[in-house]
């Protein structure tokens, strides 16, 4: 029974990690990259910080703030490269942290299905 619970929630989390991948590459396939300048840095919460970055978008000037929460700041008046929807300016992540999401859910796909190969083959109870 064990087994079985350990081969269905490798499953699940395979499975929700490559829904979350699939979204992540369309917006890196279908998005737009630019430059936004951060125009403030917020603290919400202790040590959690949100950033307000000013970047063009659809030939107008728009003012977002990321949803990431960064434990460390970045400098007012950086610029960072951004992917954005090309529909909608509420979507949008950093490039890099864009590319360090894919690899990690890949990571996570890749260990729940090495996960279920082991219970499915190497575990007899």
């Amino acid at each position: 029974m064990e087994r079985i619970i350990c081969m269905s929630v490798a499953v699940l989390i395979a499975f929700g990690g490559l829904i979350y991948l699939i979204k992540l590459l369309i917006l890196k396939l279908t998005g737009f990259t630019t430059k936004a300048q951060i125009i403030a840095v917020k603290e919400p919460r202790k040590g959690v910080y949100v950033h307000t970055l000013k970047f063009l978008f659809d030939g107008k000037t728009v003012e977002k703030d990321d949803k990431t929460g960064y434990s460390q700041p970045f400098s007012k008046g950086d610029v960072k490269k951004i992917i954005c929807s090309k529909k909608n300016s509420d979507k949008f992540e950093y490039v890099e942290a864009l590319r360090k999401n894919i690899i990690i859910v890949g990571v996570l796909i890749l260990m729940s299905v090495l996960i279920f190969i082991r219970f499915m083959f190497f575990v007899r109870v």
